[in-house]
């Protein structure tokens, strides 16, 4: 058999298998649940309660993923990718594409647990249990102020 098509057969062989896993494995999130919505730029109420739905997934052991994009007040867009599994959320933050930062680049965070805290003026989301921090140190992912979700 050839080398060119052993390559094929392996390569046909793994796509199967991912489509395989994504049929069989896809936790599905509903139209009502989230709106079908997956990349969240207004921060209004729409956006509030579709991070809401990620954070109680979590909760319930299910995976979830959103990219999340701040309104940019100075400087360039910060792009924030939300991935859960159901027991870890994986938090990237990218804001290579501001050219006003100081500290430009990607950073990673690793965690066991998010909650939502409420203030006077704001809804919080922080995620907590994350590597290389202290166990009840908590990370501000995202604010919402409550003004926004009233209209």
């Amino acid at each position: 058999m050839s080398h060119r098509l052993q390559n094929y057969i392996l390569l046909t062989i793994i796509l199967v298998l991912i489509i395989a896993l994504i049929i069989t494995n896809k936790d599905k999130i509903t139209t009502e649940e989230s709106g079908n919505e997956f990349f969240l730029v207004n921060f209004d109420r729409k956006d509030f309660k579709r991070l809401e739905v990620l954070a109680n997934r979590f909760k319930e052991g299910k995976g979830d993923n959103l990219m999340l994009i701040p309104p940019v007040f100075d400087g360039g867009y910060w792009i924030h990718d939300v991935m859960s599994n159901g027991r870890e959320i994986y938090w990237t933050v990218d804001n290579t594409r501001d050219g006003m930062s100081s500290n430009t680049g990607k950073q990673e965070y690793i965690c066991k647990g998010i909650d939502i805290r409420e203030s006077e003026d704001h809804y919080t989301f922080e995620l907590s249990k994350c590597s290389n921090y202290k166990e009840d140190e908590k990370l501000v992912m995202v604010s919402f102020l409550k003004e926004r979700l009233k209209k």
